[in-house]
């Protein structure tokens, strides 16, 4: 049980990011709106709201470097569930979770893992920040925008935009300066077995044309500095929406 919520706090997030959008200052606007057409040299999507990706990586957990392969589907900014399988000490492990807008299960196995009230919470951050990166807050106001300035993102100029909501954690993006393209994403996440927040950045290395958008191809996960994942994005499917049993408690 122990090593399965581990690999659930390592593993959250890996969907296509896009961009987000609400209200803020002239500079951060213009990082935006450069941003919004380089995601979307055909045009801007804002019906497509749900999003399935299939990936394979490597997990750096207590020492050990784990290979998975993951599918996560997420609809808008309010359900997700993530299914990975791996091997850990010659034992292959599939954790299952889930999240449905109020609920959250997750599944290692054939045994339950407990959702405590932080986890729960956790995973209320995933689902708004997957919205938030997937661009589907594109008329919410309650969104405020501010510059943060010019940064290096692997060794690349980035312009850097804050973006904030009453209630939910700050997540700042940073747009490759020449591109427009999203190179990371920063945030302050809760470390589910150590209860501690930790500094996360997830680097967009490399994209892929799909549907109209510019979706992640490779990313890079770092929690205060130290690796926590390298995945590729191997299959990209974005439709509409999802049926409501995609997101039930898994058995």
């Amino acid at each position: 049980m122990r090593r399965a919520t581990q690999i659930l706090a390592a593993a959250c997030l890996l969907v296509v990011p896009a961009l987000a959008r609400g209200t803020g200052g002239d500079e951060s606007t213009a990082v935006i709106d450069k941003a919004i057409k380089a995601h979307f040299p055909k045009g801007l999507d804002t019906k497509n709201k749900g999003v399935r990706t299939k990936s394979k990586g490597t997990l750096h957990i207590s020492g050990l470097d784990l290979e998975f392969t993951q599918e996560v589907t997420a609809q808008g900014a309010s359900k997700f569930k993530e299914v990975m399988q791996l091997t850990v000490m010659n034992k292959n492990v599939m954790v299952t979770s889930v999240f449905n807008g109020k609920e959250g299960w997750i599944r290692a196995d054939d045994k339950d893992i407990k959702v405590t009230a932080e986890i729960l919470d956790e995973f209320k951050q995933v689902a708004y920040s997957m919205g938030l990166v997937q661009g589907f807050f594109l008329k919410d106001k309650a969104l405020k925008f501010m510059a943060v300035g010019e940064s290096q993102v692997k060794g690349k100029a980035a312009l850097g935009v804050r973006v904030s909501r009453d209630g939910k954690r700050d997540v700042t993006l940073y747009f490759d300066k020449g591109t427009g393209l999203l190179a990371k994403v920063e945030q302050r996440k809760r470390d589910i077995m150590s209860g501690q927040e930790v500094n996360e950045e997830r680097y967009i290395t490399e994209y892929q044309d799909v549907g109209g958008r510019k979706v992640a191809k490779k990313i890079e996960v770092q929690r205060d500095g130290a690796a926590l994942l390298e995945a590729e994005v191997t299959e990209v499917q974005i439709v509409p929406g999802f049926d409501d049993a995609e997101f039930v408690e898994p058995k």
